[in-house]
């Protein structure tokens, strides 16, 4: 298996702290801090389009392919709701007092699920965006949330040192994951395992077969910021404010490839999103140096 950069994307002004697919395996967009939503065509790999200038940082995205429709979280909480289709924000949603860390589509159930940093969760309909429902996780931040179609659950990672599972059924509690000895600011299903990334820079697995956690490894240097699973390479990435990029064995937790300095055209500075794309498998990341990177894998 071989790695290397197949390009750098660089319109982006400031830091970028978001990533998500578009409405072709070949698009993408980002946003980030100088308030600019772009969407990327990877097939030319340059800048197709200015999307959508927000009046605050942007720090999270999502896409909703049957509606055509990009949600923009950011800073002061709020969502904005843009109908491509239309070129125009058709809804603003406003619940949260803290950052909208990150949006998540439950497609089974047509539903939005927006993490917080004000240590809640709200539900809302992907449908009539109307709020649905609103939950404490914790005190401290939920900086991402990973959803398990199998499992009917999504895994709420919580800035107090523990990761809450909830039944996306009726959004009750089922089990907490702690003794992280950090904040969790990542997670990612693969498998039988619930991979978590801590801010104190390990890596845990967390079984959910025997509900036991494994002693963590030290996986960076500084904070684990994103977690992708790649499930057609059976690939695992992880991304870190300590600049490096790192590919992993998901199996092993053995590291495949690690993305860094001026030998493989790494990113300079803290590294914030990570995306699987798609189209021809690409792994994309984003971070405070302005710069998209599209890593291929052969």
């Amino acid at each position: 298996m071989e790695f290397s950069q197949k390009g750098n994307l660089s319109e982006h002004k400031a830091a970028i702290y978001a990533l998500c697919e578009g409405e072709g395996d070949h698009i993408c967009y980002s946003g980030g801090s100088d308030r600019f939503v772009i969407k990327w065509n990877l097939k030319l790999m340059k800048a197709e389009k200015l999307v959508s200038k927000s009046p605050t940082t942007i720090v999270s995205l999502c896409y909703l392919k049957a509606q055509n429709i990009l949600l923009i979280g950011q800073i002061e909480g709020g969502v904005h709701v843009i109908d491509l289709t239309q070129n125009k924000e058709i809804k603003y949603l406003k619940v949260h007092k803290g950052y909208t860390f990150d949006i998540q589509f439950i497609k089974e159930k047509n539903e939005l699920v927006f993490s917080s940093g004000d240590g809640s969760i709200s539900i809302w309909s992907a449908i009539d965006f109307k709020l649905l429902f609103q939950t404490q996780i914790g005190k401290g931040k939920n900086r991402k949330v990973a959803y398990s179609a199998e499992r009917n659950e999504l895994a709420v990672a919580s800035a107090d040192g523990f990761v809450k599972v909830l039944n996306t059924e009726d959004w009750c509690e089922k089990f907490v994951i702690s003794g992280l000895e950090s904040g969790a600011n990542s997670l990612c299903y693969l498998k039988e395992k619930l991979i978590i990334g801590t801010k104190n820079a390990h890596l845990h697995q967390f079984d959910l077969k025997t509900n036991i956690k494994e002693e963590g490894i030290a996986a960076h240097n500084w904070a684990v910021y994103d977690l992708v699973y790649n499930e057609n390479l059976d690939l695992l990435a992880s991304v870190s404010r300590d600049k490096t990029v790192k590919v992993w064995n998901p199996n092993t937790l053995e590291v495949l490839k690690r993305f860094e300095g001026f030998k493989d055209r790494g990113h300079t500075h803290s590294v914030n999103a990570a995306l699987w794309s798609s189209y021809n498998n690409y792994l994309i990341t984003a971070g405070d140096d302005k710069v998209i990177r599209i890593w291929e894998v052969n």
